[in-house]
């Protein structure tokens, strides 16, 4: 037993070391200058632009949300055959346009000749009231161009396509750096993007979600120095709830923006809000609003 306690001593005290230095040394992260400029009161982020009031990733969807008041816009990036960052969320185009195949294998121009309002609906097919409107898929320029002073959740889809460098420079170009919180499900993505654009807010990856949690499981989230700004999770994984009491004031103490994805119904929004929430992203954002008893500005919304 005594040899035993002398073998597992030395491995004990390294875990001990390495756990109080960690201590000493973690640091929460700063407020990012996006949300700072936001203020403190609970943020209302349309998920694709409201994609479930119109047609989503579009200009229309993003002006619209914009006219309710919402603070924040959020939207995909993948690249277009030509190199050109596009706002689309599906690898595919059938979803949502009149187009088949995949969006890597067209060109801007190609992607840009598609309907894309062709398939939304609000009554399960019935109706397709934007069909022929004129909408199309916009270029990512075309976004930073027509809302410059508007605060944007964006996601890289894709890794490996030098998307994250194409990202960097058009932020710099238009001087959005500040404008912007970046996400993806790619942790690749993010630390090149990271490396590439130092100072541009960034959100927690997959795998960084998962350590949060096993810390803040084993008692040990205070260790953590995060690299990103921004928690965007789901309520729920499966049947693994991930937006506990306990993860959030863990979040919250190490200087993170919690971002509850995505979240439609104003019961489950008011009940997260209550938890400790910063922000929803939802395809509803009328309803946030309306909870939040702010005005959605609908005489904004003209026809």
């Amino acid at each position: 037993m005594l040899r035993l306690a002398r073998f597992l001593l030395a491995p004990l005290l390294l875990v001990a070391v390495a756990l109080l230095t960690l201590a000493l040394t973690s640091r929460p992260a700063p407020q990012p200058a996006v949300l700072a400029a936001l203020g403190d009161r609970p943020l209302v982020i349309a998920h694709r632009g409201g994609r479930g009031l119109w047609p989503e990733n579009s200009l229309f969807a993003f002006e619209r949300a914009s006219a309710l008041g919402v603070d924040m816009l959020e939207m995909d990036l993948r690249l277009s055959s030509d190199g050109e960052l596009v706002v689309f969320h599906d690898r595919r185009l059938e979803r949502t346009t009149d187009g088949r195949g995949p969006v890597a294998a067209l060109t801007l121009e190609q992607l840009q000749a598609m309907d894309a309002g062709y398939r939304w609906t609000a009554d399960g097919g019935e109706s397709h009231p934007y069909r022929g409107q004129g909408i199309r898929i916009p270029a990512f320029a075309e976004v930073l161009e027509r809302f410059p002073d508007t605060p944007k959740v964006i996601e890289i889809k894709v890794p490996d396509a030098g998307m994250e460098a194409l990202l960097c420079d058009a932020l710099e170009h238009n001087g959005q750096r500040d404008l912007v919180i970046v996400g993806s499900f790619y942790e690749r993505s993010l630390q090149l993007f990271r490396e590439l654009c130092p100072g541009v807010a960034t959100s927690a990856g997959p795998a960084s979600v998962r350590l949060l949690v096993a810390l803040d499981w084993l008692g040990l989230g205070s260790l953590l120095s995060p690299s990103y700004q921004a928690l965007q999770i789901p309520e729920r994984h499966n049947d693994l709830r991930i937006a506990s009491d306990s993860l959030l004031r863990t979040a919250q103490a190490r200087g993170l923006n919690v971002q509850l994805w995505t979240i439609n119904e104003q019961p489950a929004m008011r009940r997260l809000l209550d938890l400790g929430a910063h922000a929803l992203i939802t395809d509803y954002p009328d309803r946030a609003l309306q909870l939040l008893g702010r005005s959605t500005r609908i005489s904004a919304l003209g026809d």
